[in-house]
């Protein structure tokens, strides 16, 4: 044969990292090879990530610690757009600001629940 025969382990792991790929595409973010990415951030690890959601209004109200380590002091200037949700995905001492039309809160919803359901010990019952 060619190779050794994936263990349950690698095959749960892989289906997982399909499913993430999938929920992330629906909210219109970008994952490969096993990270978030999103133009001029760097990339983070799905594991060991946490995703945050907010709404535009929400986040318009205060001038979050997210905003000031991506854009320095300009976050006082920005304003954010009411129809828009701000992904915020964290991972140790590395942080993403995404945003993503409103219209797909139901999607990045998802994501979050799926990616912060690991993290936090709660998975799905069988």
């Amino acid at each position: 044969m060619f190779g050794s025969k994936k263990t349950d382990e690698e095959k749960a792991a892989a289906k997982r990292q399909r499913q993430i790929t999938a929920a992330a595409a629906a909210a219109g973010l970008t994952v490969m090879g096993g990270k978030f990415r999103a133009p001029n951030q760097d990339p983070i690890a799905i594991d060991g990530a946490r995703i945050t959601i907010e709404r535009g209004e929400e986040a318009g109200k205060r001038v979050t610690a997210t905003r000031v380590l991506l854009t320095g002091l300009f976050a006082l200037a920005l304003k954010k757009d009411m129809n828009q949700l701000f992904i915020t995905i964290e991972n140790s001492n590395q942080v993403m600001m995404c945003p993503v039309p409103a219209k797909k809160e139901g999607a990045a919803r998802i994501l979050a629940t799926m990616v912060n359901g690991e993290a936090t010990g709660v998975t799905k019952g069988e």
